[in-house]
Formats: structure tokens, C-alpha cells, sequence
């Protein structure tokens, strides 16, 4: 069972005996969709094809000559090296279980994930603009209220747009602290 050079090859035309040897780790792993998506674009960009190809073609120049050599080695060697194969093969798929369910990501599309990252990378500035947006709306609010112009409509509203944010991120804080459990008190004291 040659599983090393099936994996690194991504063909099952070359044979053994007869037997196209199979891998649980190589076949789980190219079911991820990233991870096939990126064999894909290695195999269909022309910048890594040519010198795969040409790889693949040295590999089988090189194989050829040592073909009788290399199954008589394989036939000495197959009973110690196939169990020793099987179990790392083995050790390497359920370590790609753990891998999954610890990192369930991965099962997802590509572009998902492109998606999910460009959310999470962007997710600062969108939650400053929001946080920007809050504090002019309040104290465009509280200057409203306050009067007409002048410095202490300024300063009051100023004030006032402080205390409010101040206290919104106090309950917050609280609500983050309690873990849902002190909802129930701030919205007794809204009314609501």
C-alpha cells in the first residue's frame, strides 16, 4: 500500500499488485471544500500546472527504471511498513475529526468563509461607525432639547450626551457581568 505517493501525486492510476491503495486521511481531506477549491486552483492556474506537470513527468522518468527494484523492495518490506501505514493513516483522519469539530469552519465553502473573515476584519471600524453614529445622534438629541444655541446649550447637551453614554455603557458592562440575568431589572426601569 503506497499511500505516500498516492497523496502527494492526487492520482489513483498507479497500482500495486493490482490494488490502487486508498488513504481515509487523503480522502477526508480533500472533501473539505478549501481544501479542494485549492487543489483546484493549483491545478488550473497555469503558474503552478506547468511545473506540477513537470514534476509528475520527472517522478515517473525516474520511477520507471526503478520499477523491478521497487516492487521486489515492496514485497519485503509490505508486511512491516502496511501496518504502520494503516495506523498512521488512521491517526491522521481521526486527528482531522478532531480538527473539525473543534474548528467546524472548515466544513463551510470557501467563500463563506472569505465572507465571514472580511466581516470579522472590518468589524472594528463598522462598530466605531456605529458607536460615532450613536454618540451625534444623542447629542444632536440632547442639544435639541436644551435650548437654542449659545455655549451652555453646547455644554449641557455635551454634558448630558456624556452621562448617557456613560450609563448606557455601564448597563452593558452589567448586562455582559449577569450573563442575561439582570435583563430583567433594566427593563423594569425602562418600562418596557
Amino acid at each position: 500500500m503506497n499511500l505516500f505517493f498516492t497523496a502527494h501525486v492526487g492520482t489513483t492510476e498507479h497500482k500495486v499488485n493490482g490494488d490502487v491503495p486508498s488513504s481515509q486521511f487523503v480522502n477526508r481531506l480533500t472533501s473539505f471544500p478549501v481544501v479542494s477549491t485549492g487543489l483546484d486552483v493549483v491545478k488550473s492556474n497555469p503558474v503552478t500546472a506547468t511545473p506540477l506537470a513537470i514534476a509528475k513527468r520527472t517522478s515517473l522518468l525516474v520511477a520507471a527504471p526503478m520499477s523491478p527494484l521497487a516492487s521486489l523492495s515492496y514485497f519485503v518490506l509490505e508486511p512491516l511498513i502496511e501496518p504502520i501505514m494503516k495506523r498512521l493513516d488512521t491517526v491522521a483522519h481521526d486527528s482531522l475529526g478532531r480538527l473539525e469539530s473543534t474548528w467546524p469552519v472548515i466544513k463551510e465553502q470557501p467563500e463563506n468563509i472569505k465572507a465571514e473573515a472580511k466581516y470579522l476584519a472590518f468589524l472594528p471600524l463598522t462598530k466605531g461607525k456605529e458607536r460615532r453614529d450613536y454618540v451625534a445622534s444623542t447629542y444632536s438629541a440632547e442639544y435639541s432639547s436644551c435650548g437654542k444655541g449659545g455655549i451652555i446649550t453646547t455644554g449641557s447637551a455635551l454634558i448630558c450626551t456624556l452621562l448617557i453614554v456613560w450609563s448606557d455603557g455601564l448597563l452593558w458592562i452589567k448586562a455582559m457581568l449577569d450573563g442575561g440575568r439582570g435583563s430583567n431589572s433594566v427593563t423594569a426601569k425602562s418600562g418596557t
